[in-house]
């Protein structure tokens, strides 16, 4: 073969691979830019929390490690289903939360709602450090709130869902439901459970009240078949009581191990459950319950220790007024019939 001929398809060949390697034809992709953040801090780093919806307040602080409480009433936790997440959610939304780009100087507050916002937030850090921001108007579309970080001029837009969310901790607090007070209308059942609740041989007694005819009744699971009409003058003393445990405090807000026996707390222990009619955010209507599973009376015998039996896998022992606890054993001991 002719060398320059050879040569020529030498050449030829680098071009095409060097073409091939620099492909100067592919299209480049259009560069994003990434969402910036509202805020960022350290969820470690958050020890208050503060939420003013339309002048409802409720505060939260830090109790422990891994546990918060309200700061009213004093050292109750909020409910484990409403809170979880939300020291998370406060430490920063970011582009996950759908932060949007739009985000130019605020020139009149009152133009976005932000001069007399819904909802205002402000997070206390360590180190004597704090943020606050505001959360103003829907946007047009419904899908963002107009949102200011306390003194910085930026706009943002935030998701309403993350801000529907942190305001209605103010409005709805998350109260835990040992701990809300219902009216005694509502209270279904006051039930005695002696030993595990969960097994079937378990001796329980049940005070329940008709809501059709009016009226409260009781049976013994072990001898009445059917429920019986209750002794009145002894009954109404106590049932403006049934609505809660009275005088609920906490005597230790976790247990890393589970292990309540220090406390008297077993799964034989006996049990007092108040059920109670409730409704779901659809309006849908059902029978709910606090189960409390109790231990050992205090030193001072003024309350009895306890805890909420649910699927959670923290729960603080509780201390129960002994008085209440007391009125309502004694009507299992002397059973209040009518007949």
């Amino acid at each position: 073969m002719n060398f320059k001929i050879t040569g020529v398809l030498i050449i030829i060949a680098i071009a095409v691979g060097v073409v091939a390697w620099i492909n100067p034809f592919e299209s480049v992709p259009e560069q994003q830019t990434k969402s910036p953040w509202f805020y960022q801090v350290s969820e470690d780093d958050i020890e208050t929390i503060m939420v003013n919806y339309r002048g409802s307040i409720v505060r939260f602080h830090k109790s422990g490690p891994h546990t918060w409480a309200f700061d009213d009433p004093a050292d109750i936790p909020p409910n484990f289903i409403r809170w979880g997440g939300v020291p998370l959610l406060l430490s920063g939304p970011g582009t996950k939360r759908d932060l949007t780009t739009f985000r130019p100087v605020i020139d009149d507050p009152a133009e976005y709602g932000l001069d007399e916002p819904d909802t205002i937030v402000e997070v206390g850090l360590t180190s004597n450090r704090s943020l606050q921001f505001r959360l103003g108007d829907v946007t047009t579309d419904g899908n963002h709130n107009y949102s200011q970080v306390e003194g910085f001029p930026d706009l943002f837009l935030i998701t309403s869902t993350w801000v529907d969310v942190i305001s209605r901790l103010a409005y709805e607090p998350p109260i835990p439901k040992w701990y809300e007070q219902r009216s005694p209308s509502t209270i279904a059942e006051l039930n005695i459970h002696y030993g595990d609740p969960a097994l079937e041989g378990t001796h329980r007694i049940s005070f329940a009240q008709n809501f059709r005819q009016g009226g409260w009744f009781v049976q013994d699971f072990a001898n009445d078949p059917v429920l019986r009409p209750i002794d009145e003058e002894r009954w109404d003393k106590f049932s403006p009581r049934v609505g809660r445990a009275e005088h609920i405090s906490v005597a230790q807000p976790r247990v890393d191990d589970r292990d309540y026996s220090p406390w008297g707390i077993t799964e034989d222990s006996t049990a007092i459950e108040i059920r109670f009619t409730g409704k779901t955010d659809r309006g849908t209507t059902f029978t709910d319950g606090v189960l409390l599973i109790l231990g050992n009376k205090s030193d001072d015998g003024a309350y009895y220790y306890a805890k909420d039996e649910s699927s959670y896998s923290f729960q603080p022992v509780l201390e129960i007024n002994a008085d209440w606890v007391d009125a309502v054993l004694a009507f299992g001991e002397d059973i209040p019939y009518g007949d």
